[in-house]
């Protein structure tokens, strides 16, 4: 199943990191390559347009017997407009995290360095990657053709949601549907997977969704809310001091930190 506006949030989280212990403050888009938007979470690296966010996603697994358990994880979202990126991240297993103090903190520069800040231990694994060319000139968000929309196959079916505004910005939406076989599908049997995303064309970032699976059956819904077009304070992209900086080697333990979903355990 392929869209246009979200893509799968296992992909690697970048930041630029300075010697010592903090991060450069003055980050501008021309010292960075533009390799167009790169989704990184809930929030793409798109450049030109900060904005701030929080976003709460619940997720829903039924067990074979029909009960159900829900887990809930917070983030605040932040992006200046280098296209660096910070993800604030409280989990705790449970329907009602606390949100005193994140699980873990991401962040992105777009140059191909990343860190990821673990406030209870007071340490910042810190990766770097040689960056590839330019990825797509494409935008992250953008409009679907309905008189070529995309092809889903006689077992599946493509919506446009259309648009609606949240906190002033419009967003719009689209939804997958897989049925377990073309003849389901006629016969109006629920179908087997349901992904539904949407995205802001004016901030080229994903803007929230809703994602069905079955065998097991779980369902995840990701709400974004309280989005405010401002640039975040440059020390949101500073590891704090005092914390104990620690190597993650290229593509090793932080890129596998940031695979893991929102609501399981805190990383070792």
């Amino acid at each position: 199943m392929k869209s246009s506006a979200i893509f799968p949030p296992n992909v690697l989280v970048p930041v630029l990191v300075c010697l010592g212990m903090t991060f450069a403050a003055g980050v501008t888009p021309a010292q960075c390559p533009n390799r167009g938007t790169v989704f990184e979470g809930e929030v793409s690296t798109s450049q030109g347009t900060p904005y701030q966010a929080k976003a709460l996603r619940t997720i829903v697994t039924y067990g074979g017997d029909g009960t159900k358990r829900t887990v809930v994880a917070k983030a605040n979202l932040f992006r200046d407009s280098a296209g660096r990126t910070r993800i604030e991240r409280f989990y705790d297993g449970t329907a009602e995290p606390s949100e005193n103090v994140p699980g873990d903190i991401l962040i992105d520069d777009s140059c191909g360095t990343s860190v990821i800040l673990l406030p209870a231990r007071q340490t910042a694994k810190i990766t770097k990657r040689v960056l590839s060319a330019k990825i797509s000139d494409r935008p992250f968000c953008r409009e679907i053709d309905l008189k070529n929309p995309p092809y889903v196959g006689p077992e599946g079916k493509f919506e446009d949601l259309g648009h609606k505004l949240v906190d002033g910005v419009e967003i719009r939406g689209e939804r997958w549907s897989t049925y377990s076989s073309a003849q389901a599908k006629l016969t109006g049997a629920p179908p087997v997977s349901v992904l539904e995303d949407w995205c802001s064309i004016s901030l080229d970032s994903p803007m929230g969704g809703y994602m069905l699976s079955d065998k097991p059956k779980r369902e995840i819904t990701t709400v974004i809310s309280d989005i405010r077009q401002i640039e975040p304070d440059p020390a949101s992209f500073e590891i704090p001091e005092g914390y104990k900086i620690i190597s993650a080697g290229e593509g090793t333990a932080a890129s596998n930190l940031k695979a893991s979903p929102p609501g399981a355990s805190p990383p070792q």
